[in-house]
């Protein structure tokens, strides 16, 4: 019996591993941001020497082969301030996955532009080329391609498409930390590259930004956004000296990242490749044991990756693998025999209820629901129907974790028929 049903589950009690990971070195760093008295990079620097903030921005910059690194308090700003850089506004169409978080959506809006959705492949999630020309316009002004849950877009062509066209390329590496086409970092293909550093990402920091781009004027500009028009000075500031200079060359807004946050990510980020290597290590063996359950497989990854970074491990089911049950069905009788949370991917956002522009004024009086979203979406619904998802934290334990999973997938699958019936007892003590 199916541990959804009240049967024995696969995992007893076990614990899975924690995330975010952290120890007394990252207190250290915590500690040091806390009592140099200086919390933020708009304040003087006692000390004297550059920001926190500062430094993890170029150390960020440097971990993926960019110019210039930008720290900002969200990945939400990372792709406005992008936005604003690269000139965006209001007549202006921005192309945006269907399948992603809404921020890319309401970035555009943010800036005063339309974001118009297009489909994406099914087995990746990721942008489709074919349909990105199908949505552009002579009002296309950028695109935004999302890398999506342990996958990448295909950014060579993504790139010769906008470069071509004359319009900018932002790439959402939210869920993409790390990850290498041909040897390069992702990010560093289009004119910008926009991070999250929330709690959940694999460089986390709980709530926390970052873009990257080759471009010095891009650089100044979205320094300028972020800083309500100020830049940093040429050089570190002396002690009881202020870092942050009046440019006034561009209106920004106040995205500032704090020197604490930055404290904390200056501790991460040397632990992620590390981190990532233990990941591909589970993720090879659980996809080893994939090939083994008749209708499971790993979601693609191109051939030209030879590093990927894995957010959200996802599994492909072909259709009548788990007979009639649905995504959402699957999801909640893996997490019962699991002990931790396995989910099917977010609803494309044209189905979603993330996305409502006419709750704004401001924001209702953009929105062409027919440009925007008058197309069809069967891809993202595709990949949603049929992907089961899991965090990236489940894949920083011990080969018997793999072991776990794919016996809960065996189990499950041989008795999906069962899952035709409504599921009881509601779930409990389902970590996240």
């Amino acid at each position: 019996m199916l541990a959804i049903h009240g049967g024995a589950p696969v995992r007893g009690a076990r614990d899975w591993p924690v995330w975010p990971q952290y120890d007394v070195r990252t207190e250290t760093e915590l500690l040091a941001a806390l009592r140099s008295s200086r919390w933020s990079v708009s304040w003087y620097a006692p000390g004297g020497g550059k920001s926190r903030e500062r430094l993890f921005g170029e150390a960020f910059a440097r971990y993926n082969g960019a110019a210039y690194g930008v720290s900002v308090d969200h990945g939400s700003s990372a792709l406005v301030i992008a936005l604003e850089a690269l000139g965006v506004g209001p007549g202006d169409e921005v192309i945006v996955p269907a399948l992603t978080w809404v921020a890319p959506a309401t970035a555009v809006l943010r800036v005063g532009a339309l974001p118009v959705l297009v489909d994406v492949d099914p087995e990746t999630g990721c942008l489709a080329v074919d349909q990105v020309r199908a949505g552009w316009s002579a009002r296309t002004r950028a695109v935004i391609a999302v890398h999506l849950a342990c996958t990448v877009a295909p950014i060579v062509e993504l790139s010769e498409l906008t470069r071509a066209a004359g319009a900018g390329l932002i790439e959402d590496c939210s869920q993409a930390h790390g990850a290498r086409w041909d040897g390069r970092a992702v990010g560093t293909f289009g004119d910008i590259g926009v991070f999250s550093l929330g709690a959940a990402k694999s460089l986390a920091a709980g709530e926390a930004g970052a873009a990257i781009t080759d471009s010095p004027e891009l650089y100044r500009r979205m320094l300028m956004l972020r800083a309500d028009s100020r830049g940093y000075t040429e050089d570190a500031p002396a002690p009881g000296e202020y870092e942050l200079v009046e440019l006034g060359e561009i209106m920004g807004g106040n995205y500032c990242m704090s020197e604490l946050t930055a404290g904390v990510l200056l501790d991460q980020l040397p632990r992620l490749d590390v981190q990532h290597a233990r990941r591909e290590i589970r993720a090879a063996e659980l996809e080893d044991g994939l090939t083994r359950i008749p209708g499971l497989s790993s979601i693609p990854v191109p051939a030209q990756v030879d590093r990927r970074a894995i957010y959200e491990y996802g599994i492909r089911f072909a259709p009548g693998t788990f007979g009639g049950a649905s995504v959402d069905r699957i999801a909640a009788a893996l997490s019962a025999e699991l002990g931790t949370k396995v989910y099917p991917p977010r609803v494309p956002l044209p189905s979603g209820n993330l996305l409502r522009a006419h709750t704004k004024p401001r924001f209702a009086r953009l929105w062409d629901a027919v440009r925007a979203t008058g197309r069809d979406f069967s891809g993202a619904h595709d990949y949603r129907d049929h992907t089961l998802l899991m965090h990236h934290s489940v894949l920083l334990g011990e080969r018997t974790d793999i072991d776990d999973i794919l016996t809960a997938l065996a189990k499950v699958r041989k008795a999906s028929g069962s899952l035709t019936d409504a599921d009881s007892p509601a779930l409990k003590g389902i970590s996240a």
